[in-house]
């Protein structure tokens, strides 16, 4: 087992077209995820004009977070489809908690905001 930025890596002993697959699927799912969170932003962006610039604002904020999740999502499918080819896989930890918790700090900032 070697050890990887992500962790101890584990060998992939799995279907490869399997794993692959899953990995899309994981994939798609952070991407449809920030889509919403991003539509979210537009949806009270648009449709909150009594909130005026605050409206505006926290509209932009969950955009910021959408497209954060978005872009974790790329950036996650990518490393994994290289650990599949190489042959071995570390599960994510620390980058996960992090892009999970900045998502949902600006969701309650675009909250706050709001009030």
């Amino acid at each position: 087992m070697s050890r990887d930025i992500f962790g101890p890596t584990q060998p992939n002993t799995g279907s490869t077209a399997r794993d692959h697959l899953a990995n899309e699927r994981t994939y798609l799912a952070w991407h449809r995820t920030g889509i919403s969170v991003a539509a979210l932003g537009v949806a009270v962006a648009k449709f909150a004009p009594h909130r005026g610039d605050h409206a505006i604002a926290a509209g932009f904020i969950l955009i910021a977070a959408g497209l954060l999740v978005s872009a974790y999502g790329t950036y996650r499918y990518r490393v994994i489809s290289r650990q599949l080819e190489s042959g071995v896989f570390a599960p994510a930890t620390f980058a996960a908690v992090v892009t999970s918790s900045v998502v949902t700090l600006l969701a309650l900032l675009a909250v706050l905001v709001l009030l």
